[in-house]
């Protein structure tokens, strides 16, 4: 199993006294700052609580392999948890809606199906949304990750099914944040569903083409994803402790709207929970800013290593890739068939690493067996002459 290095950081750099909210993962290393406050979470998780002064920097690293679902079997209570009614997934919203689609299928793993094909068939990605929760997704039928996953667990909890949404990140790079859902099946455990890659990759193909992003055919992405990836928290609405007290008269900076109500990030809560802790929450607790922040001094920066084998393909990629275009303007300028011979081997390698790196892999077979065709025509050009 692939095991990546994650590393974050927050530099309360904006108010004389901030609290943060963090998922402490199982091995991480806090420097700069130890948690004032661990409280374990219904989730199963420890949610740290931190208090930093101004200029004070918490860095936090771990370790997570490829993204498996849980495989738990469910107690009562947690049962209940995921199935409860939340702002951002509000089962009145789609109580209605999912009546109709799953009333009369009776087996629970078919209607997660049919709630997945719906919402996958029925709405558009965009990126970033104007609001975020079930209910302005369903006025405005366009939403990023989030949206596709908070109306996914809505209606897998009005259909009766256990659900939650997975907040995290891809496992490449810098701040490439992601979320995704599972759905508890009795007998298999925790589901995973990706209902917004699912729509990219049906409706929009080419999105991630150039990405270092391993995707999946659309309809896999019902029980399966490609594994590259980083969970921070295990449901969004997670419950804050010690109690999140709301600003009683709000700055109105940092707004995000959710369901079409005003929310000041790092000023209120909901019903006492962090929207999503993405990985984090904060609160300012002097002096707060008049001015809107960047997303670091909302969330922080994280950056995930994977090994250094796979981190290397990546530069290499690149570079065949930069090769290949010079390649290609050469063989145009000069006419030389050793410049057909550069670009087809540099772009036939190319695609033989993004195979091996399970990208596209439909689309980069057939640029592999043209590429190598390519080359062989070349080479045979290159030798007659």
């Amino acid at each position: 199993m692939k095991t990546f290095k994650v590393s974050y950081s927050y530099k309360n750099s904006v108010c004389p006294l901030l609290s943060l909210w963090m998922v402490i993962p199982s091995g991480a290393k806090a420097i700069g700052a130890q948690p004032e406050q661990v409280t374990l979470l219904p989730t199963g998780e420890e949610l740290g609580y931190f208090v930093l002064e101004e200029g004070i920097e918490l860095e936090v690293t771990f370790e997570q392999g490829e993204y498996t679902p849980d495989q738990q079997v469910l107690s009562d209570v947690e049962r209940l948890f995921y199935l409860r009614d939340t702002t951002l997934s509000s089962i009145d919203e789609v109580k209605e809606k999912t009546q109709e689609l799953t009333g009369h299928v009776t087996d629970p793993k078919e209607k997660a199906r049919v709630i997945f094909m719906h919402i996958v068939k029925g709405y558009r990605y965009i990126y970033p949304p104007a609001e975020r929760g079930v209910a302005s997704f369903l006025q405005t039928g366009k939403g990023d990750c989030g949206e596709f996953s908070f109306l996914f667990t809505a209606m897998c909890r009005a259909a009766g099914i256990p659900a939650r949404t997975i907040v995290g990140s891809w496992a490449n790079g810098k701040m490439n944040a992601h979320v995704w859902n599972e759905c508890y099946i009795d007998g298999e455990g925790w589901f995973p569903v990706d209902t917004s890659m699912a729509n990219v990759q049906k409706r929009q193909p080419l999105r991630f083409f150039g990405s270092d992003v391993p995707t999946l055919y659309w309809e896999r992405y019902f029980g399966r994803t490609e594994g590259r990836r980083i969970v921070f928290a295990k449901d969004a609405e997670l419950p804050l402790m010690p109690h999140y007290k709301d600003a009683e008269d709000p700055v109105l900076f940092n707004v995000l709207p959710i369901n079409g109500q005003s929310f000041c990030w790092g000023q209120q809560s909901l019903d006492g929970a962090a929207p999503y802790l993405q990985p984090v929450y904060i609160k300012f607790e002097e002096s707060v800013p008049y001015r809107d922040l960047g997303v670091t001094e909302l969330m922080g920066t994280w950056k995930v290593k994977g090994p250094a084998w796979l981190e290397g393909t990546v530069y290499l990629k690149r570079a065949l890739f930069f090769i290949g275009l010079v390649g290609v303007l050469l063989s145009w300028i000069t006419g030389e068939a050793i410049f057909d011979l550069l670009y087809t081997g540099s772009f036939m390698v190319y695609a033989l690493i993004s195979l091996v790196r399970k990208e596209r892999m439909m689309a980069f077979g057939v640029v592999f067996i043209l590429m190598t065709l390519s080359f062989v025509a070349a080479w045979g050009k290159a030798w007659l002459v």
